[in-house]
């Protein structure tokens, strides 16, 4: 956090830290003195209420930091954070238009949050993210470049936050936008950045409609030219990694790889569950790839 850090976020910081009194304290001599009222940490409300004054800063770091000062306190409230007010607060920020504040948001929502706010939220989120790595990977500016490098790690985080909360909503909304991938092009490719990450999420959640999902994808890329190759070879090595897991041999690479695996998935498709059902309480770890005390994006991360 820089030296600029304004009033608002030095607010929430101290009511974070510092239960907070009522209207009349014990005397420092006379502590849990009969018939005086006990400190009250901060509930919830208190807690927003907050969050959202330090959320009017312009810096972005500020705004990062808010999102995570607001979900680390949240876990020390009596439901660890998991009301559906909480998880509306957090997910709200997700509209916010810098990369590092909505990569602090989706650290905080991956884990312990009420279930059907963040499916929406995050299911919906993973797409925002998808259409604006397509629109801004052609442009040459330096900025556009950094903006999808950063928005490709933001991508296969979402995902993987997304696939945490085991639910059957989650296949569906990865599956759906795994079809949104096109075929590279000269000027656009999007596939080969974001395939692997995503179809990474897919395989976490397992089931028979993830995998076929997943295989399904490779007959995008069948054309194994200077275009579709990245985006083959991703997607072969995650299938593949995820085979070598479950005990079932992958196919080698090879022009007809998509078939190979189309072979593979009608052997074994039987064997993965149909479904996971509703998911009724919230994961209570972050994803492996996700530690709980993960930073935002500090702008640097580069494609695989």
């Amino acid at each position: 956090m820089n030296a600029r850090t304004p009033c608002a976020l030095l607010a929430i910081a101290l009511l974070l830290a510092t239960p907070r009194a009522v209207a009349q304290k014990s005397p420092p001599d006379a502590p849990g003195k009969s018939g005086q009222p006990a400190a009250q940490a901060p509930d919830e409300k208190a807690l927003v209420r907050e969050y959202d004054k330090a959320l009017k800063t312009k810096d972005a770091a500020t705004r990062a930091a808010a999102v995570m000062a607001l979900g680390d306190a949240s876990r020390a409230l009596p439901d660890g954070g998991a009301s559906k007010y909480m998880a509306k607060a957090l997910a709200r920020t997700l509209e916010d238009e810098d990369l590092e504040v909505q990569s602090a948001v989706v650290a905080q929502l991956s884990w312990g949050r009420d279930v059907e706010t963040v499916l929406d939220a995050l299911g919906a989120h993973v797409e925002v993210v998808r259409k604006e790595v397509e629109r801004r990977i052609s442009r040459p500016d330096e900025e556009s470049k950094s903006y999808v490098n950063r928005a490709t790690r933001l991508f296969g985080d979402t995902s993987k936050a997304l696939a945490n909360y085991r639910d059957d909503r989650s296949v569906e909304a990865l599956a759906s936008i795994i079809q949104r991938l096109r075929a590279n092009t000269e000027g656009n490719t999007t596939s080969a950045r974001l395939v692997g990450r995503i179809a990474e999420a897919l395989l976490d959640l397992g089931t028979h409609d993830a995998v076929q999902a997943c295989i399904r994808q490779t007959q995008m890329y069948t054309e194994v030219d200077g275009y579709q190759e990245l985006a083959a070879k991703e997607l072969h090595r995650v299938l593949a990694i995820f085979a070598t897991r479950v005990g079932k041999a992958p196919p080698d690479f090879s022009l007809t790889w998509s078939v190979a695996w189309d072979n593979w998935f009608e052997e074994h498709g039987s064997s993965f569950p149909k479904k996971l059902g509703k998911l009724k309480q919230p994961p209570a770890q972050a994803p492996a790839t996700m530690p709980p005390d993960a930073q935002p994006d500090d702008g640097r991360a580069a494609p695989r």
